[in-house]
C-alpha cells in the first residue's frame, strides 16, 4: 500500500510541475455601444455615427491611448489616438475643456463620439467591434494593455427621407458632431435612462444678405437670422405636442423645461418624431391631434427658450414623443442645393465668410454637411 501512494504522490508532484503557468489577468475597462451604430449619406458619401462607453470599474486610472473600429471582417474603420482621440471623447460631469478627458479616474466613464466617413465603394458594414489600446495607472507602475469589446450590429432601418422644414433660403445648417457641449454631446438623464435626443439636430438661419453674421445687440431679434420665416411639416404626420407658452428673447437663465421654446413635434409614424424648436410665440398654426401634411405651415421662426445664436429653427427627428427621453435618430432631406459651407461654428459667429462652391451642387435624399448653406425648394403647401 505504502508504494501505491508513494507512486501516486510523485505522479501528482510531476503532474503539477508540468502544468503550464496560469496567465496573468489583466483587469481594464468595460466596452458598450448602448444605441445601435446608424449610417446615412452626407456630401455624397457614406456616414456611420454611435457613441462607444468605456467605463473604468476600478480603484486606479485608466489613460486611453488609441482606438480602433474595426468592422467584422476585421477591416480597419476608423483608427484615433492622441489629440485626434481627445477631440472625441466626452467626460460626463467634467467641464468640456478638460485638460485630460482621456483619463478615466475610478468609477469614471467616458464617451467616444464617432463620426466616420466609411471609404468610396466599400461595403456598408453590418457590425462594428473596437480595439482599446491603454495604460493602467498603477501605483506600482503603469502598466500597458490592450481590451477588444463593444461589438455592436448596425441599425438596418432606412433612413426617414423628408422634405424641407423651411423653404427657398440660402440656409445655413448649423451644427458640429463633435462639439463638446453641442446638440451630439448632451446626454439627458430623464425617467432612469440616458439618452441623446438632439443626436442629429441641425440648427437653421438664414444667411445675411452680407454673407457674414454680425452679433449686432443693436439689431432687433424680428430683423435677423430669418426671424418670422414659414415653417413646414416635412412630411405627412399628426401633431403629438403645441406648446406656445414662451416668449421670444426668454431671459436667462433658462430653466431646462423652457430651454425648446415653444414647439411643435409631429409623429411621422414608424415610431420617428420631427421637433421643431425656438418658434416665434403666437405663431403655432397647428393644435395637438392634427393631421397634417408634408409641406404645409405649423409656425414661424422664433428665438423662445435657449438660443444662445438668437433666432433659430433647431430641427431634430426621434424615437419618442419627448423632448429629451428620447434618442435622436438620423434624417436626410429629399433635395437641396449646397452652395458652401463655414469652416466652422466659430467662423460663422466670429463673422468670417464662408467658402462658396463654385457651382450649386444638387443634393438628394442626404443630410446637409457641417455648417452648409443650403437652398431648398421654395414650393409648399398654403
Amino acid at each position: 500500500m505504502s508504494r501505491i501512494i508513494l507512486g501516486f504522490t510523485m505522479l501528482t508532484a510531476l503532474g503539477a510541475q508540468q502544468a503550464p503557468p496560469r496567465e496573468p489577468v489583466v483587469q481594464s475597462v468595460d466596452l458598450l455601444v448602448p444605441f445601435a451604430p446608424v449610417m446615412f449619406k452626407q456630401s455624397g458619401s457614406l456616414q456611420l455615427a454611435y457613441e462607444l462607453h468605456v467605463t473604468n470599474f476600478l480603484s486606479v486610472d485608466v489613460s486611453l491611448n488609441a482606438v480602433k473600429v474595426r468592422g467584422v471582417d476585421g477591416q480597419t474603420l476608423a483608427e484615433y489616438r492622441a489629440d485626434d482621440l481627445q477631440r472625441l471623447v466626452v467626460r460626463p460631469g467634467l467641464r468640456h475643456d478638460h485638460a485630460t478627458p482621456h483619463v478615466l479616474g475610478a468609477g469614471a466613464r467616458a464617451v467616444v463620439n464617432f463620426w466616420i466617413a466609411l471609404a468610396a465603394g466599400s461595403p456598408p458594414p453590418k457590425s462594428v467591434e473596437h480595439v482599446v489600446d491603454l495604460d493602467v495607472l498603477r501605483p506600482a507602475g503603469s502598466l500597458g494593455t490592450v481590451v477588444e469589446g463593444g461589438a455592436s450590429a448596425v441599425a438596418s432601418r432606412a433612413v426617414a427621407t423628408l422634405d424641407p422644414p423651411l423653404g427657398g433660403g440660402p440656409w445655413v445648417a448649423i451644427y458640429d458632431p463633435l462639439l463638446k457641449g453641442g446638440h451630439r454631446t448632451a446626454i439627458y438623464t430623464v425617467g432612469g435612462r440616458a439618452r441623446i435626443p438632439g443626436r442629429f439636430a441641425i440648427d437653421f438661419i438664414a444667411l445675411p444678405p452680407a454673407g457674414v453674421m454680425v452679433r449686432n445687440p443693436a439689431v432687433r431679434p424680428e430683423n435677423r437670422n430669418g426671424f418670422g420665416s414659414d415653417v413646414l411639416a416635412v412630411a405627412d404626420g399628426t401633431v403629438v405636442a403645441a406648446l406656445d407658452d414662451t416668449p421670444d428673447e426668454t431671459p436667462k437663465p433658462v430653466p431646462v423645461e423652457q430651454a425648446s421654446g415653444n414647439y411643435v413635434a409631429i409623429d411621422l409614424g414608424d415610431r420617428r418624431f420631427a421637433f421643431y424648436e425656438h418658434l416665434q410665440r403666437g405663431s403655432l398654426a397647428v393644435r395637438t391631434g392634427q393631421r397634417v401634411l408634408r409641406g404645409q405651415v405649423i409656425a414661424r421662426l422664433g428665438s423662445s427658450g435657449s438660443t444662445s445664436i438668437g433666432p433659430h429653427l433647431h430641427f431634430h427627428v426621434a424615437d419618442a414623443n419627448s423632448l429629451l427621453a428620447a434618442e435622436g435618430l438620423p434624417f436626410a432631406f429629399r433635395e437641396f442645393a449646397h452652395l458652401g459651407e463655414f469652416a466652422s461654428i466659430d467662423a460663422l459667429v466670429s463673422g468670417e465668410r464662408p467658402s462658396l462652391a463654385a457651382g450649386d451642387r444638387r443634393a438628394e435624399v442626404e443630410r446637409p454637411a457641417p455648417n452648409s448653406i443650403v437652398r431648398f425648394p421654395s414650393s409648399h403647401r398654403p
